[in-house]
């Protein structure tokens, strides 16, 4: 119990301090708080040593984050969700494609040194980084791969997530110093910062803040009671839970004269910033460093081959930064890394199509991992 008290206050004393730093004037607060409570979560638990416990993780992780996806989803116009998603789906593909090849040429060059452990790792890679780690879980499951080298690769693959994620918000980071927050009596001083203005106005619109919260509540209870009832008929569906609370997220934010719109976003943004702390406190570096260096190299590769490699695309093609880099995260974290990463930027428009091509990386991964491992382990021909 001690423990777990400790750990929460952890992750909100981090995601409080970022937010400070972020609110500040110059330096510290053009680098935003999603940057600063990321940095904070790295630093406490690679210099100062901290480790959060597992079941404080799970709950950031699971009802938290949940909650908070509902939020941001809930401020959603599904009337535009294609228009101003099509611009993802080519970046998307383009980062699957050359996270294949890139997983390819890890393995002739480090496939020396890794031995009989390359096609694994091949498929591990493969599968993580083209759709987050639910297919990370289902490839190590399928392949049987050995509980040491799952530990190694999980944590080589948690460090170089989270270097490409902190890249990814310095390159597509758009300070939010004008965050309109409408009500019945409509705009609430534009200029003013969140969080200042909701100690300003609480009486004015603090009912309608707590409705949003109750509304996003219920709703991630019932798409958990509704994932429960599913999974026994579709048990082959990956990522179900997502995929349930994201459209009865969407169909909540359908409906017409919803209220607690405007508030929900916001009340996101503050949701979802506990989940970045966890994701620093849970990148271990110095595990890597000995027996796994080689492990850490062969994950580096990849995400920095696909990264590479989608960007110049991205500026031949002339496709939208940002809109590359939330298709690059979809393939390389995931539905909710999408949907983080474009909410952090500034770019609401983009969190359904972020979440949208994520679930399509869940279906191709496991595929796609099981595939490069065998690809990798076949005899060549001679």
């Amino acid at each position: 119990m001690n423990d777990t008290l400790a750990g929460w206050a952890l992750v909100l004393g981090l995601t409080a301090m970022g937010f400070w730093l972020g609110e500040r004037p110059g330096w510290f607060g053009r680098l935003g708080p999603t940057l600063w409570v990321l940095s904070l979560g790295l630093l406490a638990s690679n210099g100062l040593g901290l480790r959060l416990p597992e079941s404080v993780a799970e709950g950031v992780n699971g009802p938290l984050t949940s909650v908070a996806i509902v939020l941001l989803l809930l401020a959603v116009d599904g009337r535009r969700v294609w228009e101003e998603g099509r611009s993802l789906i080519a970046p998307f593909a383009a980062a699957v494609v050359v996270t294949c090849l890139a997983a390819l040429l890890g393995a002739l060059l480090l496939g020396p040194a890794l031995g009989a452990d390359t096609p694994p790792l091949a498929g591990l890679f493969t599968a993580t980084y083209t759709g987050g780690s639910l297919n990370f879980v289902s490839v190590a499951r399928a392949l049987a791969v050995r509980p040491d080298l799952v530990t190694l690769a999980t944590a080589a693959d948690q460090l170089v997530f989270t270097v490409w994620f902190l890249l990814s918000l310095l390159l597509g980071h758009r300070r939010q110093n004008n965050l309109h927050l409408e009500t019945e009596a409509g705009a609430l001083d534009p200029g003013a910062r969140f969080i200042p203005l909701v100690w300003r106005h609480w009486r004015q619109w603090g009912g309608q803040a707590l409705a949003c919260l109750a509304l996003a509540v219920l709703t991630m209870l019932a798409a958990t009671a509704l994932t429960a009832w599913l999974e026994p008929l579709l048990p082959q569906v990956p990522g179900l839970g997502i995929v349930v609370l994201t459209s009865l997220a969407l169909v909540v934010a359908q409906i017409p004269g919803l209220r607690c719109k405007a508030l929900a976003y916001p009340l996101g943004l503050l949701a979802i910033h506990p989940f970045f702390a966890v994701i620093g406190l849970s990148a271990a570096v110095m595990a890597l460093l000995g027996e796994g260096l080689n492990v850490l190299i062969y994950a580096a590769l990849v995400v920095a081959v696909q990264a590479v490699g989608v960007l110049a695309l991205a500026r031949w093609r002339r496709w939208g930064l940002v809109d590359t880099l939330v298709s690059s995260q979809a393939a390389v974290g995931g539905p909710s890394t999408a949907l983080a990463l474009a909410t952090s930027c500034g770019r609401q428009d983009l969190a359904v199509p972020g979440v949208a091509v994520g679930l399509i990386g869940y279906m191709l991964g496991t595929y796609l991992g099981l595939l490069m491992a065998a690809l990798v382990a076949a005899p060549i021909p001679t």
